[in-house]
């Protein structure tokens, strides 16, 4: 019988136009155990066969023919995905550029590198705990693009109740506390856990958002009742809203009927609107919507803060009294000087107007310090807990305050 291991050996590609980098990482990763292949010579996506997958693909950013963000829109098509190290020449904000488009296509990245590479820094990178490739419960984005889904895909699944309320905590930086959380969406579909950005497109272009949004809010007040009836301190809870609702059904009025069956005080409730909806033709009647939310007591939150050009116009003309960072700057606060500053300039104007600050997407100790030393009031992310499903976020909160 053989005692040898029959674990398989770890693969890397490195892609780089420079022979000589191609090299140096070849070998500082066989000698962390990887097979290597090199590429240094690129001419057309055609010429990336990636079979079978290498485990990490180090990727230079500036080749000559096919840039790395052409090679990260191709691995974004793929059902399986390398883990990428992405390497440049150019200033920091190009890594990141790269790093941002790569988790919109749910390419993983390993980490980053600038040039002249550091041999410490990529030795640590390669050290890193391998993941396999392997295929979850959540369905990747080329599978489901293969379902092909429909209005009446997305009619059928409101009608049996598929579309189901997930919730996220949100914790207080400072005292560590549990502040609240944000109700997130996601499908229940017979073929797998779809997540948002999968279905959430077709819905609004087919305005069915309207439904699925009372389906939500109704979720979540029918949450809210059972956890003040459980006995746990009041939670501050955020709902996602889109501009559509806001001007095509009276929001003040519905939510007045339905706190009359759940008996949830409005100032617990946050009602969410990115900052990127744009106002539009219909910009009087969503501030006359919104004012009319602040006036029965609900908070207004600008989501996704950052992002748009008009942060700054609609803090000045609608009554919100909270701004939500938006997660790429957070998730870059430690590695971009341009994040940083969009974050604590964030933060700073927060205090200025006497508005509470969340920061979502916190994924480190290290995130969350850097928040606190700027002030940032509240944080949400992995750190703490992915979104969770009513039953399991019940036991995540009652494991919380225990321990907390």
């Amino acid at each position: 019988m053989s005692d040898f291991s029959t674990e398989p050996t770890k693969r890397l590609l490195v892609l780089d136009d420079e022979k000589e980098i191609c090299e140096l990482v070849a070998e500082v990763a066989e000698m962390q155990g990887f097979s290597c292949e090199q590429c240094s010579v690129l001419s057309s996506l055609n010429e990336l066969t990636l079979s079978p997958m290498p485990d990490i693909l180090v990727l230079d950013l500036s080749m000559p023919d096919v840039d790395g963000i052409e090679v990260i829109n191709h691995l974004g098509s793929l059902p399986v995905k390398p883990q990428l190290i992405l390497m440049t020449g150019f200033e920091r904000s190009v890594l990141d550029g790269a790093h941002k488009l790569a988790d919109r296509l749910h390419v993983p990245v390993l980490g980053q590198l600038n040039k002249p590479i550091s041999l410490n820094t990529l030795t640590e990178l390669l050290k890193q705990p391998f993941t396999e490739h392997i295929q979850g419960q959540t369905l990747p984005s080329s599978t489901l693009a293969t379902l092909k889904f429909n209005p009446e895909d997305i009619q059928t699944g409101l009608q049996q109740n598929e579309f189901i309320a997930y919730y996220q905590p949100q914790i207080n930086l400072k005292t560590g506390k549990l502040h609240g959380a944000e109700a997130l969406v996601r499908w229940h579909h017979p073929n797998g856990l779809i997540m948002p950005d999968d279905f959430l497109p077709l819905i609004e272009s087919n305005q069915q958002i309207l439904p699925l949004t009372e389906s939500v809010i109704e979720q979540t007040l029918k949450q809210m009742t059972i956890w003040q009836e459980s006995g746990l301190p009041p939670l501050q809870t955020s709902i996602n809203l889109s501009a559509a609702y806001l001007y095509e059904l009276d929001l003040p009025a519905l939510m007045t009927r339905l706190l009359k069956r759940y008996p949830i005080p409005a100032d617990m409730i946050t009602f969410e609107i990115t900052e990127r909806i744009g106002l539009g033709d219909h910009s009087q009647a969503i501030s006359d919507t919104l004012t009319r939310l602040r006036l029965k007591n609900f908070s207004l939150s600008i989501d996704d803060f950052g992002t748009g050009y008009s942060s700054l116009s609609q803090l000045n003309q609608l009554p919100f009294n909270e701004i939500k960072i938006d997660k790429s700057f957070v998730f870059h606060l430690l590695s971009s000087p341009i994040s940083k500053a969009i974050v604590e300039s964030s933060i700073t104007l927060a205090h200025q107007l006497g508005v509470r600050c969340v920061a979502e997407g916190v994924e480190t100790q290290e995130m969350k310090q850097a928040l606190c030393r700027m002030g940032c009031h509240i944080g949400q992310g992995y750190l703490y807990s992915k979104a969770l499903p009513p039953d399991e976020f019940l036991n995540w909160i009652e494991n919380y305050i225990s321990e907390n």
